[in-house]
């Protein structure tokens, strides 16, 4: 059977009418599913679609109550604490948890670190849910006053030389100067 992301792919290339073969043998199988107000324009915004626990597609309303995604995220974190599968799960939750980690970013988001040092939160803008991290550390580090003089020295060791600069004297344009910049503005501005 086909995964959610594999399915959301062919409906999304059908929403923007880039099918191809491989995505209408996947297409077939949702767009019987699809109820009067379900277009591919409103794909992922009105409905989207789910795997169920024994491989059959459904097409559900994106999940957008963020009180019922964190329960069942921390439904989740606890399944996995207690060593119970996610297929115990309903098939609203199920499908969830599986989404939720597609997104999660590997060896840092994890089901025991759930809430405490990531979480979900809900795009309005676009019915879908991202990852989000709490409180990350900075990595950057201040510069001190040593570290700026340490950097002064060449690649070998020797100081740092400061680069030469050149003064121009600036004088006012004589009158030939300023006839011929007058004829170059001329030909520019006409041209």
């Amino acid at each position: 059977m086909y995964t959610r992301s594999e399915i959301r792919h062919a409906c999304y290339r059908a929403k923007n009418n880039a099918v191809t073969e491989k995505n209408r043998v996947i297409l077939d199988l949702v767009e019987p599913l699809m109820m009067h107000n379900h277009r591919w324009d409103n794909f992922a915004v009105v409905w989207d679609v789910m795997v169920t626990k024994d491989d059959q597609i459904k097409i559900v309303y994106p999940e957008t109550n963020y009180d019922y995604i964190h329960s069942t995220l921390l439904k989740a974190a606890l399944y996995n604490e207690m060593g119970r599968s996610f297929t115990d799960l309903d098939d609203r939750a199920y499908s969830l948890v599986m989404q939720v980690e597609q997104i999660m970013l590997d060896g840092i988001m994890t089901w025991e670190n759930y809430n405490t040092v990531w979480g979900v939160e809900v795009d309005s803008a676009t019915n879908s849910l991202r990852t989000r991290m709490y409180n990350v550390k900075s990595t950057q580090i201040e510069v001190t006053q040593e570290m700026i003089e340490a950097s002064k020295k060449d690649a070998d060791g020797s100081a740092f030389s400061e680069p030469q600069t050149t003064v121009l004297e600036m004088t006012p344009m004589s009158e030939g100067q300023k006839k011929a910049f007058e004829e170059f503005l001329a030909k520019r501005n006409k041209g």
